[in-house]
């Protein structure tokens, strides 16, 4: 994941200006206060009449918000009505909320403890009721008034709905009907979000299905965009990050059952929220189910259940998507509506689909995990990224003499300058290298370089100078928090106080950058614990309103498993230090494997890299391989500014191809191929080092395709369109073209399009 350009006039800003702290300011979250803040829709980067056709096709009345400012009405969105099912996440939260507020002891309590009753049903069953657990009912897999044993299968259940409700507000939050929107509702929820439109838990009033939620649309919006926040609401954590994130995150299997048909007993008296037939299971998951959200996951056939939306999409429905409300993270939006004419999973998608087609400009261009692949990284305005370039500075920040200050007369600026124009595109930079580091007692960000007095402001300020630069050059600031064997805070698997407000002040200090991501050490053994590592980067991604990528890096070797199902760790800093581009290359393609794509790969050092064409083919084969590239002893100052424009060719034609959806496929190449990332049938790239005869690939598929040859040591290109391939192993030789004056090089890569009919 992961919203602002930052912009400055010029490399230079002089010492007294105030402009960084201005453009920090800008750039933190924007959340509404009373009244939502709003905006045209072109300020934010929406198409307006894209969006009167969404509103036009959907009818009722609805909201549309985007970085957290109101862009768009249509109809009365301030007046309060029936959401029906679309209430249930509202339940799922307040049930996160009793857990961590210690009402309830665990998600996979049993509620017996509260509903005895269960125990005396269904003895023919084995009173199988009596295992109902809170997971069960905010899955809607308990099961409850069927015959099927809790947690075996999925009923979209309005009896079960009402059960769960009653017990978690009744009963744990020990509440009436008359009072749960004095006492839980409002002051936990609608009062902290500022709601406009006095939001209930009573739609119909008491006697009538209690419950059922009132809430104007962009009320609504509230709630997900608090959630968008991953739990947070301007300074207050209203839920954990960890739930929030789970919640939207976690739907059942696209294999998982669906109930049967045949009733079993409920507690005499039970109540229903909703409908009223009994037996009561209404529709599939659709591999989509998650804490009562649906999300954009894929049902027992492979099919996506919004096609045509982007797959991080979440929300919550009611009477068919009469009523709902909408979050898609990777546009930074939520919609609201209700009381339309929507009325199925197909008009959802349409709609939705309205609201992505309206997108002019999709987001600040922040590099964040991609949510369809994240074995690569993308940029949230959907264009790709790729990064090459070097792989140190590790004393990028403290170069120069130090001043009384605390700050430095170094030749960072220059160094940025040289890098700005040649496309190499990011720099390896280390925030605390002494306290065993690599550096001397004076390279850390603290007053008189002493932890015990905190961070020196003029330091912070300084560093914001140069990211500021980088980030407007499109150079990623690679940043460390420690270099290997830094101990600072020597408590062992823990984090104390001290070091959660040092990740704390520097996350908050610079997250507003797009071009960052985060590293928690470089070589993280020598002087951190895996379980530290992980409290790390759960501080960081719990700091971090941007969701910025967050790496580690290893010692040595290609073995990731202590991290590779961790959810806060996205990337592989990769240290392997071989001889050859063809060590480099089967290097990575075995991470790759290993990685099953829960993470992306960054070959960030490898010893004795060289330089020019050496450099160049290492470079090459490590991308070709599936990993991003960074240059050990590259230091910019005496690096030759041809091997700068090397890199910078490599991420030119990497991001003019969807790289991000093909894996290493070697086994394709043909001729004198020797490397092939793919999506097999419909793109490839094919490497060559060194070319003989003629570039080929192995079993393709009959059609028209188009080529982009590129020179990988010059950046010249040649584009062929409409090439009539056949069916089978095929290659083909390198083409001449008018605008040419010579052939292209023998290294070679090209990029292969199947044209669809």
């Amino acid at each position: 994941m992961k919203l602002i350009k930052i912009l400055l006039s010029g490399l230079f800003v002089c010492a007294w200006t105030p402009v960084i702290e201005v453009r920090a300011e800008q750039t933190s979250p924007v959340y509404p206060g009373k009244e939502w803040t709003r905006k045209k829709p072109g300020e934010v980067g929406l198409n307006t009449e894209k969006l009167k056709e969404l509103s036009d096709y959907a009818d009722g009345s609805g909201c549309i918000v985007r970085h957290g400012v109101m862009v768009y009405t249509w109809g009365n969105a301030s007046r309060r009505r029936d959401i029906a099912s679309a209430a249930k996440p509202l339940y799922s939260h307040f049930l996160f909320k009793a857990f961590e507020d210690g009402k309830i002891a665990s998600l996979d309590e049993r509620i017996n403890k509260w509903q005895p009753g269960l125990n005396q049903i269904n003895k023919n069953l084995s009173y199988k009721d009596s295992g109902i657990t809170w997971r069960h009912c905010a899955n809607q897999i308990s099961c409850y008034g069927l015959t099927d044993a809790p947690g075996t299968a999925f009923a979209y259940n309005d009896w079960q709905m009402a059960l769960f409700w009653d017990t978690l507000f009744l009963k744990v939050y020990g509440v009436r009907f008359e009072t749960v929107d004095d006492e839980v509702f409002h002051p936990m929820l609608t009062d902290e979000l500022q709601c406009q439109d006095n939001p209930t838990f009573m739609a119909f009033g008491v006697k009538d299905r209690p419950g059922r939620t009132g809430i104007s649309p962009r009320d609504f919006a509230r709630f997900g965009f608090m959630y968008l926040r991953k739990g947070r609401w301007k300074d207050k954590q209203l839920i954990s990050r960890e739930h929030a994130t789970m919640a939207v995150t976690s739907p059942l299997p696209g294999s998982f059952p669906r109930a049967g048909n045949k009733a079993a007993e409920m507690i005499p008296g039970q109540r229903s929220i909703g409908s009223k037939r009994i037996p009561d299971n209404q529709c599939d998951h659709v591999g989509s189910y998650s804490w009562l959200w649906w999300t954009n996951g894929m049902d027992r056939n492979g099919a996506r259940h919004w096609p045509d939306v982007p797959v991080d999409t979440y929300g919550c429905f009611g009477h068919g998507g009469m009523r709902a409300m909408v979050v898609l993270p990777s546009l930074d939006m939520i919609i609201s509506w209700n009381d339309t004419k929507i009325k199925s999973d197909e008009m959802e998608n349409h709609t939705l689909k309205l609201l992505k087609d309206a997108v002019i400009s999709s987001g600040s261009g922040r590099i964040v995990v991609d949510p369809e692949h994240p074995q690569w990284l993308k940029r949230d305005d959907g264009e790709p990224f790729f990064m090459c370039g070097p792989g140190d500075l590790e004393d990028f920040l403290y170069r120069g003499a130090l001043r009384p200050d605390g700050t430095r007369d170094g030749d960072q600026m220059q160094l940025i300058e040289k890098m700005k124009d040649t496309g190499a595109n990011c720099i390896y930079l280390m925030a605390v290298r002494s306290h065993g580091g690599d550096g001397d007692k004076t390279h850390n960000p603290f007053v008189d370089n002493d932890p015990r007095k905190g961070f020196n402001s003029n330091v912070l300020d300084q560093w914001e100078q140069w990211f500021t630069a980088m980030d407007r050059n499109g150079i990623v600031i690679y940043f460390f928090f420690y270099d290997d064997n830094v101990r600072i805070w020597k408590t062992g698997d823990q984090m104390g106080k001290d070091e959660k407000k040092f990740i704390r002040t520097l996350v908050d200090r610079f997250e507003h950058h797009k071009n960052l991501i985060w590293c928690i050490a470089e070589e993280y053994q020598e002087g951190l614990r895996v379980e530290r590592v992980k409290k790390i980067a759960a501080e960081i991604r719990d700091a971090d309103d941007y969701d910025h990528a967050i790496a580690v890096h290893k010692l040595n070797g290609l073995d990731f498993s202590e991290f590779a199902d961790e959810p806060n760790i996205d990337q592989f800093a990769i240290q392997y230090n071989v001889q050859t581009a063809e060590e480099l290359h089967a290097g990575v393609v075995k991470a790759w494997k290993q990685a099953k794509g829960r993470y992306n790969l960054n070959l960030s050092e490898a010893a004795d890299w060289g330089t020019g064409v050496e450099a160049r083919k290492k470079s090459w084969a490590c991308a070709m391989g599936g990993a991003y590239v960074m240059i050990l002893r590259m230091d910019i100052a005496t690096t030759p500014k041809s091997d700068l424009e090397d890199c910078g060719r490599l991420v030119r034609f990497f991001e003019s191809t969807p790289f991000n959806e093909m894996v290493p496929h070697d086994e394709l190449g043909y001729g004198g191929t020797t490397y092939v990332l793919a999506r097999p049938g419909r793109s490839y790239i094919a490497y060559t080092s060194d070319l003989r005869g003629e570039i080929g690939l192995k079993n393709l598929r009959a059609g028209r395709y188009t080529f982009v040859w590129f020179d990988c040591a010059d950046g010249r290109q040649v584009t062929q369109e409409d090439v009539t391939v056949s069916a089978g192993d095929q290659s083909w030789n390198m083409p001449r073209s008018w605008h040419i004056p010579q052939n292209l090089g023998g290294e070679l890569a090209v990029y292969i399009k199947r044209v669809e009919e």
